[in-house]
């Protein structure tokens, strides 16, 4: 997070009301192609279920999309079903993750809208 070459990878802070506390943070890094990218979002215990999360989801999906990614994904445990629903409910797709029985990949194809 200290070496961000904003090609391939950027940062999002989100911060409370007084804009000076950070609540939360989304990452995105896109591959060499360009054309598929991953995203990791963490929310502080306190500001989860109040949407945070969601509209950082919305935001780094239309970043990804403006910057040319065709594909946005994230690993997930299976027990996080809160992310998962989250993401499903912006259009992600929950696909097996061959390597890992633990994990399951979610992705959205972001030339679907």
């Amino acid at each position: 997070m200290t070496n961000v070459d904003h090609r391939l990878t950027e940062n999002f802070l989100a911060f409370g009301d007084d804009s000076e506390k950070i609540i939360a943070t989304a990452m995105v890094a896109r591959d060499a192609s360009t054309e598929r990218a991953e995203v990791a979002i963490s929310v502080r215990a306190e500001h989860k279920h109040m949407g945070v999360a969601w509209e950082l989801l919305r935001h780094v999906a239309r970043f990804a999309e403006a910057s040319g990614a065709k594909s946005l994904e994230s690993l997930e445990s299976r027990a996080n079903h809160e992310a998962i629903e989250l993401e499903q409910e912006q259009g992600f797709v929950a696909i097996p993750y061959e390597d890992d029985p633990i994990v399951v990949l979610i992705r959205k194809d972001l030339r679907q809208g």
